[in-house]
């Protein structure tokens, strides 16, 4: 018998989301099953619309209307508050609020829609830790900026007291980092975190989550369309089309050796003509 260290941090099984439209229903996430094992990063792959952010933000029941998670497994084995089923949670439950930020974060894909425009970033980042964590403002400031510091941004103090507008696209994206990190989560969700980054920030990005990975101990879902970043950045791979996965397995195996048609014709797709395991 397994272990709980040995068992998957994040299982989910045949997970189901769908939204209503005039149209009739549309099945966004179609029977999704997948695993994530404790410090490991599984990338969530897929062209645009094939369901990848909707999954993501279904496993942190964010899924407002007119859309609806019909149905699934979402179970979280935490180190720390023990085996949680999220797809039964009250949607007021403070477990689900403690999940949310502080067991589970999220790094979305766009930064100035996930700050606030009209409050600093240091007040916003020092939120989360007041919220999930019984500490003073003063200790919460002192750990923001030491974060602010970590994620690689000059002058901390400094940036803390300045609000998004004021800091550059690259800058923003550290925040949103630092926001996610801050509480130690045991898994982080990465949607597109470098999608609006040049070549040479997005390498930074990448590096400093991962680095950062190594340095919490958590586990990551990489959400991502571009196969450089899976070959880089993932232990495991997950192709997603059309709602459903249609193959997964380690990110060599599926990388040198894809199994399924979609999945050779989006590596057929790179420039390279095929994608590279680092």
């Amino acid at each position: 018998m397994e272990s709980p260290a040995e068992l998957p941090l994040l299982e989910v099984e045949d997970l189901r989301t769908s939204f209503v439209t005039p149209d009739g229903t549309v099945p966004a996430v179609d029977g999704v099953t997948f695993a994530i094992s404790r410090g490991r990063t599984l990338a969530l792959v897929g062209e645009s619309g094939s369901g990848k952010s909707v999954t993501a933000y279904s496993l942190l029941r964010l899924i407002q209307p007119p859309g609806r998670i019909l149905g699934g497994k979402i179970l979280l084995r935490s180190a720390r508050a023990g085996a949680i089923d999220l797809g039964q949670l009250d949607e007021r439950s403070e477990l689900l609020y403690r999940v949310r930020g502080g067991l589970i974060s999220m790094i979305f894909q766009e930064p100035m829609t996930a700050l606030s425009p009209v409050h600093a970033v240091g007040p916003q980042i020092a939120e989360a830790i007041l919220l999930h964590q019984h500490t003073s403002r003063s200790e919460a400031r002192r750990r923001t900026v030491e974060m602010l510091a970590r994620v690689g941004l000059d002058a901390p103090d400094r940036r803390f007291d300045q609000y998004p507008h004021e800091l550059s696209g690259g800058m923003r994206q550290r925040v949103v980092i630092a926001m996610a990190l801050v509480c130690r989560p045991e898994l982080l969700i990465a949607d597109e975190p470098t999608t609006a980054l040049d070549v040479t920030l997005q390498a930074q990005i990448l590096g400093l989550i991962r680095t950062l990975q190594r340095e919490i101990g958590c586990s990551v879902l990489l959400i991502t369309h571009d196969f450089g970043v899976v070959a880089q950045m993932a232990d495991d791979v997950a192709v997603m089309h059309h709602g459903r996965i249609v193959e997964r397995g380690p990110v060599r195996a599926v990388l040198q050796h894809p199994q399924h048609p979609y999945t050779r014709s989006l590596l057929e797709a790179l420039p390279s003509r095929r994608a590279r395991v680092a």
